[in-house]
């Protein structure tokens, strides 16, 4: 355990000491509540009757949260198909360590260092610029804790079965612009499931994908969903399991197929 936790901390170390990245993330997350909740103010100015039970106060709330939580997941895949393309790993799978458990270590340390310094200076400056306090329940908060630890689990396990595929193939950056374009579209980033046709709706929710921050908004501030508390768990257990099976199967054929070519 001892070993993870400096994998922890060293990665922490790593996110600070890069400056002009941090200022730039920053800035990007900034730019991107800015833009987001301007146009959920207009058109809930414009077209009140097209947001169903949505207010222009809700929606910009749900905008700020949703990234907020989209800024404390700190992505880290490089780091393994960086070893991989190198060759590393070969050593790095010799060492009295579990590189799986490394690369689990190393995203807790870099969304630590994303939720202390990105996503709290976010919600300070949302509260200084748009003066909109998120009207929070205890209760709504406590069922967000366990939702927002599998929201990451999921977020985790993505970013490792993209980063293993780096084993078959020459280059993963088609795989990772796919994978943010799908995010983009059916996570709830940017428009909540809710506003979407029914059938989206249905569609959607058999995806990974609002499972990321799309449910874990709708229950931090008591939106209705379309699944009971306990069902909505269950769903996560079975969306987690899934992503994480198959990422560490791909993972184990990628290191046995290197194995089997001598590396």
């Amino acid at each position: 355990m001892g070993t993870y936790l400096k994998f922890v901390s060293k990665s922490f170390q790593r996110s600070i000491a890069y400056k002009l990245e941090y200022y730039t993330g920053l800035a990007n997350a900034f730019l991107y509540i800015l833009i987001f909740t301007s146009v959920w103010k207009t058109v809930a100015d414009e077209s009140p009757g097209s947001l169903g039970t949505w207010t222009g106060d809700r929606l910009v709330e749900y905008a700020i949260l949703s990234t907020l939580i989209k800024v404390s997941f700190g992505r880290n895949e490089y780091i393994l198909t960086t070893k991989i393309k190198s060759g590393d790993i070969a050593y790095d799978l010799l060492k009295p360590f579990r590189l799986v458990g490394m690369y689990v270590a190393d995203s807790i340390g870099v969304s630590l260092f994303q939720t202390l310094a990105r996503a709290l200076p976010l919600l300070l400056f949302s509260l200084i610029f748009f003066g909109i306090v998120p009207n929070i329940s205890i209760l709504s908060f406590l069922k967000f804790l366990p939702i927002y630890l599998f929201a990451f689990g999921i977020f985790i396990a993505f970013g490792f079965l993209i980063s293993s595929l780096a084993f078959f193939l020459t280059e993963v950056f088609s795989f990772m612009v796919l994978y943010s374009a799908l995010v983009t579209l059916l996570s709830g980033s940017v428009i909540p499931v809710n506003l979407l046709p029914e059938f989206a709706q249905n569609f959607i929710s058999w995806t990974p994908f609002p499972y990321l921050y799309y449910f874990p908004t709708a229950v931090l501030i008591g939106n209705p969903i379309q699944f009971s508390y306990p069902e909505l768990i269950a769903r996560y257990i079975i969306e987690f399991s899934s992503i994480a099976i198959l990422s560490y199967s791909v993972y184990r054929v990628g290191v046995r197929k290197m194995e089997f070519a001598g590396g």
